[in-house]
């Protein structure tokens, strides 16, 4: 029996369409396109933040990928994300060693603190494999999807008649645009301001305008304005928002994008009456399921989600390597 040999490489971008095909295959449930991952790589600026991939090959062909980088908008010098996958059928067979040992070798010459990823739950030889290599679970966040087909608006019936009578009404980024050409910048404010409450494994960082737009924002190709809700009290003031993002790969789903209500307008129904009206949307779309993910310490959004009937599926667990104090 002849054995596997891994040649281990950096990416090229000619690997861009097998990388994608790939990793798509590893997971399948969260397909993304050449596009997306085109525009991830023409948005990073790399003259700030590290980003190292390198993909391994058996017989000419690319089997598995690791991605090591800087987060832009939780940005630590010394922190990372880390992402490794190896095609299913050829697992076991030394790729995914040696993606990780050269792994390692990076995190090390870079005098790296520490680096983050993630599995789901039901990823149980993900799981095994990050625990046995010394990964410590640092939290926690529910999946759920909400099917959209036969979602009974009439439970919610009184949500827009809740935030009128204090002066509020929802619209969206696209009619705001067509009236208002600072309105993508009110867009970037109120989400710079309520992303600082969303937990994650490091601390937001800060994000100008034009980065946000760019990589995020208009310039995205899942953003859409008409998809983007926003809550705008009688003077005029951006309270809250929540929008979805296109999924370019399979029609049958859409992301929620983020929810969030400014502190001092909390508690007043607006995030219900915002995600109401991405449900209609998404009816409109005719995805069969919204899909979504939310810390489990975040009560007060679980709490809107399970209202809604968000189904909850196996979570997605973040892990920590620590490499130095």
């Amino acid at each position: 029996m002849t054995s596997t040999v891994t040649r281990v490489r950096d990416f090229a971008p000619s690997d861009y369409e097998a990388w994608v095909a790939a990793s798509n295959r590893c997971y399948p449930d969260y397909p993304w396109s050449v596009k997306e991952m085109r525009h991830q790589d023409d948005t990073f600026d790399r003259s700030r933040f590290f980003k190292s991939r390198l993909v391994a090959e058996e017989d000419g062909r690319l089997v598995g990928g690791l991605e090591i980088a800087h987060r832009p908008t939780r940005f630590h010098p010394d922190r990372y994300s880390w992402d490794l996958w190896v095609v299913p059928e050829r697992r076991r067979r030394g790729h995914g060693s040696a993606l990780y040992d050269a792994s390692i070798r990076t995190l090390r010459e870079r005098n790296a603190i520490a680096a983050t990823t993630g599995a789901k739950e039901s990823m149980t030889e993900g799981l095994e494999y990050l625990r046995k290599r010394g990964w410590v679970e640092v939290k926690r966040d529910w999946e759920s999807r909400l099917r959209v087909k036969d979602f009974d608006f009439a439970k919610f019936a009184t949500a827009d008649a809740r935030i009128a009578k204090d002066g509020i009404r929802i619209t969206t980024l696209a009619a705001e645009l067509a009236e208002d050409h600072s309105a993508a910048g009110k867009a970037f404010e109120l989400v710079d301001e309520v992303r600082y409450d969303v937990p994650g494994t490091d601390a937001p960082t800060p994000e100008t305008f034009e980065e946000w737009d760019k990589r995020h924002g208009t310039k995205s190709p899942t953003f859409m304005t008409d998809a983007f809700f926003v809550a705008i009290d009688r003077d005029g003031r951006w309270l809250g928002m929540s929008n979805l993002e296109r999924q370019l790969e399979d029609p049958s789903f859409v992301w929620q994008g983020l929810t969030g209500v400014r502190r001092g307008a909390r508690g007043h129904g607006i995030a219900m009456a915002l995600k109401l009206r991405t449900v209609s949307y998404a009816q409109r779309m005719g995805v069969d399921h919204i899909k979504t993910w939310n810390d489990q310490r975040n009560r007060p959004m679980l709490a809107i989600n399970e209202a809604m009937g968000f189904e909850k599926q196996p979570a997605w667990i973040a892990f920590e390597l620590k490499l130095r104090p």
